[in-house]
């Protein structure tokens, strides 16, 4: 069944960030699906994750200042042959799901890469859109860990 199994990739993707993100100050992720789409979200108290990473864009304190707010890393996923067949029943979906997006606070990581000047990470980054949640599993947890440890005051 290609549904449970791209699932259980997606669910070990979930974990593989977990392990990046977690220890950072970044509660589990949590996910949904509605409609051949899927949507991880990892959120961390805003005035933590600029104190640990102030390097990062996101990380400029707004003018009405933090309190309450959150930084969010957002993975977003499509489930193709889902979305081409144009189907509504995410039971029916066939599970080939694609990262059609990686933010942090709303920056697409690629853009955040080129920011800070790193251009070729920035190139790989940007090749994570339109890869399979299998293919993703081997880049997306080292480009974070590259993102948040080299945005760290130790730096």
């Amino acid at each position: 069944m290609p549904q449970r199994e791209e699932s259980s990739t997606v669910a070990r993707l979930q974990e593989s960030i977990d392990a990046v993100l977690i220890p950072r100050g970044f509660a589990p992720g949590s996910a949904g699906a509605s409609n051949g789409r899927r949507q991880i979200i990892w959120c961390a108290a805003a005035d933590a994750f600029a104190a640990r990473f102030p390097a990062l864009p996101v990380s400029q304190e707004p003018p009405e200042g933090w309190a309450g707010m959150c930084t969010d890393v957002v993975i977003d996923l499509v489930d193709v042959v889902d979305e081409a067949a144009d189907a509504e029943d995410d039971e029916d979906a066939s599970g080939d799901w694609r990262v059609t997006g990686v933010n942090v606070e709303g920056y697409p990581l690629d853009r955040l890469f080129a920011g800070l000047g790193l251009s070729a990470t920035a190139e790989r980054a940007g090749a994570l859109i339109g890869s399979s949640a299998n293919d993703s599993l081997a880049s997306l947890t080292p480009l974070l860990l590259e993102l948040l440890e080299g945005s760290t005051p130790q730096r």
